[in-house]
């Protein structure tokens, strides 16, 4: 840790980066939006390192990346041969897009998808370079283009139904996480049912009530055996029997399972919320790991995460959700008081989507995390994340 921190290293020369999930109209994770200065000296090399050295095109196999540019010049033959051009769609300001002497048909040739950030008047032309566009949600994106195009500010469900209706198909923005008083989940039996197994799994029930429990929800059971089967134990034999299940996950990973099919279990607009609560709690743990937590401080961590947006789901009060869960004081006193060293990794798990600012380095630096790891960690919650969806 303390080799992270000397200054002038690479880790510490490294620039601030975020992880941003871009859905789309069914509410499905379908790219990612990568946040920095993009006119950091650094910015470039960073990204560089993020999809070879930290294993970015890896955790994301069908998922698009969206780097924007200050600058297409500035992405040189030697820099784009180090990134996967076709799993990278380069975010062109406007006015550099509708520069004749931009490097656009440079860029396009190399294999790269062209996506202008900004909305041409009416009398500009793109040139057949440019894709799509990113623009603001209250205005339609140009014709002719094959797209998909990026809402950007689509921050609750008024917007993104106007966006969709505009014609973008990528969605930027947390709306999911406000959703409008008629689109919060009931899920009323189901609910109870979930928190009493998180209960009496995190009480150490004897195996045999925690099936007995499971058996009383016929939807609840199968979501529960689908997930485990999809798990990767290279088994030659499927598990059919919930007994089978819980003793070969473990109690650790039974755990987690539950924790995600509160947020599968409540339909199919909720994928949205899922996947961000896959990933906060993801970075909750890789975070807790880099700074030195033990396995129980990261199991809080990856709780804390993946609880923090019970909330959003179920339009209640997050005290109310969490009180039959007997829950560690540490993790309650994050979720609902932003307390303690979870509080504070939480805290910084929550800006992770969206553009970085300039007060996160400061948390980070009081965390005792690098930017580096930062990336890293949120490279690692992508590909958790990203690989729970395509179980579930």
């Amino acid at each position: 840790m303390d080799d992270l921190n000397l200054p002038g290293s690479p880790e510490q020369d490294f620039p601030l980066l975020t992880l941003s999930p871009v859905d789309d109209a069914r509410h499905a994770w379908s790219a990612l939006l990568l946040g920095g200065d993009a006119a950091d000296p650094g910015y470039l090399p960073a990204m560089v390192r993020l999809f070879g050295q930290f294993g970015l095109g890896e955790a994301l196999p069908a998922l698009p990346c969206l780097l924007p540019l200050a600058d297409p010049e500035a992405l040189d033959d030697a820099l784009a041969a180090q990134l996967p051009a076709e799993a990278v769609i380069l975010l062109v300001p406007l006015p550099r897009a509708l520069d004749p002497a931009a490097a656009l048909s440079r860029l396009r040739n190399r294999g790269f998808r062209l996506m202008a950030a900004g909305l041409p008047a009416a009398e500009q032309n793109l040139p057949a370079e440019i894709d799509s566009v990113a623009g603001d949600a209250s205005l339609p994106p140009p014709p002719r283009l094959p797209g998909p195009h990026l809402a950007t500010g689509v921050d609750d469900d008024a917007r993104f139904a106007a966006a969709r209706s505009a014609g973008y198909g990528w969605f930027a923005g947390d709306y999911p996480l406000h959703p409008t008083a008629g689109n919060k989940t009931k899920g009323g039996s189901s609910r109870a049912l979930l928190l009493r197994l998180l209960a009496m799994v995190a009480a150490d029930a004897p195996s045999r009530d925690i099936e007995a429990l499971l058996k009383q929800d016929p939807a609840l059971s199968y979501h529960l055996l689908k997930l485990v089967n999809s798990v990767s134990f290279a088994l030659t034999t499927p598990i059919t029997s919930f007994g089978y299940a819980i003793t070969l996950l473990g109690r650790r990973q039974l755990q987690r399972w539950l924790q995600l099919l509160i947020y599968a279990q409540q339909g199919k607009d909720t994928g949205a919320l899922m996947a961000r609560a896959a990933y906060r709690a993801g970075l909750m743990e890789a975070l807790c790991q880099r700074v030195g937590g033990s396995k129980e401080d990261q199991e809080h961590a990856f709780m804390t995460g993946m609880f923090s947006l019970l909330d959003a789901l179920f339009g209640t009060p997050l005290e109310q959700i969490i009180a039959p869960l007997n829950l560690a004081a540490e993790v309650e006193d994050a979720l609902l008081n932003r307390g303690g060293w979870l509080g504070g990794l939480l805290d910084i798990v929550e800006r992770s989507g969206r553009a970085p600012q300039p007060s996160l380095a400061g948390q980070l630096a009081q965390a005792l995390l690098t930017p580096a790891a930062y990336a890293q960690a949120q490279v690692e919650a992508c590909r958790w994340a990203t690989r729970i969806g395509r179980e579930s």
